[in-house]
C-alpha cells in the first residue's frame, strides 16, 4: 500500500526484515531499544504504546543517531513539538546549526539558532518516499515530556527580554556557511551528533586530504562540494588525554532505563496505542480537540504544522532584535 501524501495515518512501511537488520547494523541502533518492523498492514498512527516511530530516510538526510543531542532536544522543546511533527528539512536544520558550530569549536548557542540566518548556502526542496520506510523503536530516547503541537496553538515565538547571542559566534557561522547533505560517521563524530564509535576510546578520527595527506579542519571539510577529495584516518589519543566517548557524552540526550527488566514487548495485536490529547498546559484557547483525530493527519493536513521547518527557522523582526540590542551585520561569504 502506497502512503498518501495527505494521509500519514494511511502510509504503511515497505521495509523488509532483511533491510531493517541492515539499518541496525549500519547506524549501530541499540538492541535494547528494541527495533521491530510494523505488520504489513500497520499504519505509522497510532503509536504502539512505548514506542517511537523511526523514518529511515529521514535518519540519513537530517544526520542524527541515537542517542539524539542535547541540542535537538532543547530546540523541539522550545518549539514545544514533537519530533514526529517536524518534517525532514526541519531536523535538518537543527543539525546543520548544530554541526557548524562545532566545526567552529563553540558548544551551539541557542540564542545564534533563534536570532541569526542559518548557516547553511543549499537548501534541498524535497525527500521522495520518506513516509513509506519507518519501523518501531522503544521511546526512552526521547524525553517523558516531549509535547505535541495542536492544531490551535500559536506558532510566533518572541524572545526573552534579557536576548542577547553571541555576535562573534553568529559572524563566524555567516562566514563559513556549508551544504547541507548526508555526511559519514566520522564528521558527525567530530560534530558531536553521533555518539557510538566502534574504534575504541583512544581512537581519534581526522579528516586528511588525499592529495598531500595533511589533516584538515572540521570547519573547512564542510565548505569542500565533495567528500571524495578526502581520507578518514584514525589518530591515537595520548594517555592523559580525555577519553573520546568521554569528551563527546556530555552532549548526548539520556536514554531512559527499562521501567521493568522483564517488560514484555507489546504487539500490535495489543492494540495499545499512545493518542495524545490536549491539556491544561497544552490546549490552545479554543479548546482543541485534535486529539480526538490522528495527529500524524494534522501534520500533513495544517499548514502551519506542515511549514515547521519554517518555524524552526525563526528569526525575530528587526524591531525585536533593536529593542534588545542585538542587532548585527551578517552578510555571508560567497561559498569557496
Amino acid at each position: 500500500m502506497a502512503p498518501g501524501k495527505d494521509n500519514m495515518s494511511a502510509s504503511v512501511s515497505v521495509l523488509t526484515q532483511r533491510q531493517l537488520d541492515k539499518f541496525v547494523r549500519d547506524y549501530r541502533i541499540p538492541m535494547d531499544l528494541h527495533p521491530v518492523l510494523p505488520s504489513e498492514d500497520e499504519p505509522i498512527y497510532t503509536f504502539r504504546q512505548g514506542k517511537f516511530p523511526l523514518y529511515t530516510r529521514v535518519w540519513k538526510f537530517a544526520n542524527y543517531r541515537i542517542p539524539f543531542s542535547r541540542f535537538l532536544i532543547r530546540v523541539l522543546q522550545f518549539f514545544r513539538v514533537h519530533i514526529s511533527q517536524v518534517n525532514p528539512f526541519g531536523l535538518s536544520h537543527i543539525s546543520h546549526f548544530e554541526l557548524s558550530c562545532r566545526a567552529q569549536d563553540r558548544r551551539p548557542d541557542f540564542k545564534c539558532f533563534s536570532g541569526v540566518p542559518s548557516p547553511s548556502s543549499d537548501e534541498r526542496s524535497s525527500l521522495k518516499n520518506w513516509k513509506d520506510n519507518f519501523f518501531w523503536l522503544d521511546d526512552r530516547f526521547l524525553p517523558e515530556d516531549m509535547r505535541w503541537r495542536f492544531k490551535d496553538q500559536s506558532m510566533s515565538f518572541d524572545l526573552d527580554e534579557d536576548f542577547v547571542f553571541d555576535k562573534t559566534l553568529a559572524r563566524a557561522l555567516a562566514a563559513h556557511q556549508s551544504l547541507i547533505r548526508p555526511l559519514p560517521v566520522q564528521v558527525l563524530l567530530l560534530g558531536r551528533l553521533c555518539f557510538s564509535w566502534s574504534h575504541g576510546d583512544r581512537k581519534w578520527s581526522v579528516i586528511r586530504w588525499k592529495s598531500d595527506r595533511t589533516i584538515m579542519s572540521l570547519r573547512d571539510a564542510l565548505k569542500v562540494p565533495s567528500f571524495d577529495v578526502f581520507d578518514f584516518d584514525l589518530e591515537n589519543q595520548d594517555e592523559d588525554e580525555v577519553p573520546l566517548m568521554k569528551q563527546v557524552a556530555s552532549s548526548a540526550q539520556e536514554i531512559r532505563p527499562l521501567a521493568a527488566q522483564d517488560a514484555a514487548e507489546p504487539s500490535a495485536a495489543d492494540g495499545a496505542s499512545y493518542i495524545p490529547t490536549p491539556t491544561k498546559e497544552t490546549a490552545g484557547s479554543s479548546g482543541s480537540q485534535a486529539g480526538k483525530r490522528s495527529i500524524l493527519d494534522d501534520v500533513d493536513d495544517d499548514p502551519e504544522i506542515r511549514k515547521l521547518d519554517e518555524a524552526l527557522q525563526y528569526r525575530p523582526s528587526s524591531a525585536s532584535l533593536t529593542s534588545k540590542g542585538a542587532t548585527l551585520d551578517l552578510t555571508p561569504n560567497p561559498l569557496v
